[in-house]
């Protein structure tokens, strides 16, 4: 492991996204050897817990500077418009730190000794479920894919269907040593590459009863210690907002990548040869347009997150309408860089150049499940007309 001083504390977003843009060059310089190693160069993890940026919504009384995922989500397009396996990371594991705090306080005064602590997360392991045994939970079997960051945390985060005493199913949440995890390379890819996002297996892991969750505390704001109502309010309506900043960011850098493109043209050309580039002025236009509306989308849902005063608040069309944003301001994303990818022609196939490893990273980080556009419409229109989401979408996925 490498040796790492406490992490400083940050004052607020635009401190967040500053200190993240100071740290992107040098982590660009490094995108290139991320993607082929296909894992976070340790020097890059080292960096971003020195700048405390790891810890921006750890709670404050663990030492982290208790900000909301507006802070997490601006630091996080900086870094990933300098490499977007980079940002995906940084997005994820910043995020789960404010998932932890939703457990009890034994598990959280255990899991955050390490003021530096990384905690990887599966939403839901397949596989055996977990049996419920005398003083907690014993796992054999489980299962999943997609573990982004495992490499360098020490905890994973694994939710799990479970049969309760009185016979019914129950989903909970675990917090499961990374000692008790076998990772499984399989992490090959189109994009994304540098994220290990690797398989991992539980084969026999005890959790002991202040190491779990369930579902409905999660929802409800009963789960964890009371370190403000930001902690309390439902998951499924915060934590999701650290990870569309991988998209917005690669699109930024999609766009900075063609517009030095269409200006390096420019310098060779007449003045009648510049007004045949009308075509790429009006394409930079709209992508840059896009990019920055879906970026505000997501930005102002943050923001009113953080001045929420109650959890009466939150209503189901508020939890509607923030999934639909962030599958839209995503799909918006991934819509401006295809456009630009494309503008580019032969010039953006290249390896040597940046256009299609952004343009392959944009389209994975797109590709999640939390922002599958055809499902949160779906529940944002039967909402809108009094139907109600399916029992799928109100437990979350």
């Amino acid at each position: 492991m490498i040796a790492r001083e406490v992490t400083q504390q940050i004052d607020d977003a635009a401190a967040a996204r500053r200190i993240a843009a100071e740290l992107a060059p040098a982590i660009a310089a490094r995108a290139a050897e991320t993607q082929k190693l296909r894992r976070i160069l340790g020097r890059s993890i080292q960096e971003l817990h020195e700048s405390g940026l790891f810890a921006i919504a750890t709670p404050k009384q663990f030492g982290g500077s208790g900000l909301g995922m507006d802070a997490a989500l601006e630091a996080t397009i900086e870094i990933a418009a300098a490499c977007g396996s980079t940002g995906w990371v940084y997005g994820v594991l910043a995020g789960h730190t404010w998932l932890a705090a939703k457990f009890p306080m034994a598990a959280q005064e255990e899991v955050f000794a390490d003021p530096n602590v990384l905690i990887a997360a599966l939403v839901r392991l397949g596989g055996t479920a977990p049996e419920r045994v005398p003083g907690g939970y014993r796992w054999r079997g489980g299962r999943g894919k997609f573990c982004s960051g495992i490499d360098h945390s020490q905890w994973v985060l694994v939710g799990g269907m479970v049969a309760e005493a009185d016979g019914s199913d129950g989903q909970r949440y675990f917090l499961i040593p990374r000692a008790d995890i076998e990772i499984e390379d399989d992490w090959y890819t189109a994009g994304l590459r540098g994220t290990g996002s690797k398989s991992v297996l539980v084969h026999d892991a005890f959790i002991p009863e202040h190491r779990t969750v369930s579902l409905a505390a999660m929802l409800d704001g009963t789960g964890g210690a009371d370190h403000g109502l930001y902690y309390r309010l439902p998951f499924q309506l915060v934590w999701p907002l650290s990870l569309p900043g991988t998209a917005l960011g690669t699109a930024r850098a999609a766009l900075a990548a063609y517009t030095g493109m269409v200006r390096g043209k420019l310098g060779a050309l007449s003045d009648e040869g510049i007004a045949e580039q009308s075509p790429s002025f009006v394409r930079i236009a709209e992508a840059s347009a896009h990019i920055d509306a879906a970026e505000l989308m997501l930005l102002t849902n943050a923001r009113r997150l953080n001045g929420l005063r109650s959890l009466e608040d939150v209503t189901p069309a508020m939890r509607a309408r923030y999934r639909r944003d962030n599958a839209f301001a995503v799909q918006e994303s991934r819509h401006a860089t295809n456009a630009l990818f494309e503008a580019s022609g032969g010039s953006g196939v290249y390896e040597t150049g940046p256009m299609e490893r952004i343009w392959r990273d944009n389209n994975v980080s797109a590709a999640h499940i939390g922002f599958a556009w055809d499902a949160a419409a779906t529940a944002y229109g039967r909402e809108t007309l009094g139907l109600g989401g399916a029992k799928s979408e109100r437990i979350g996925r």
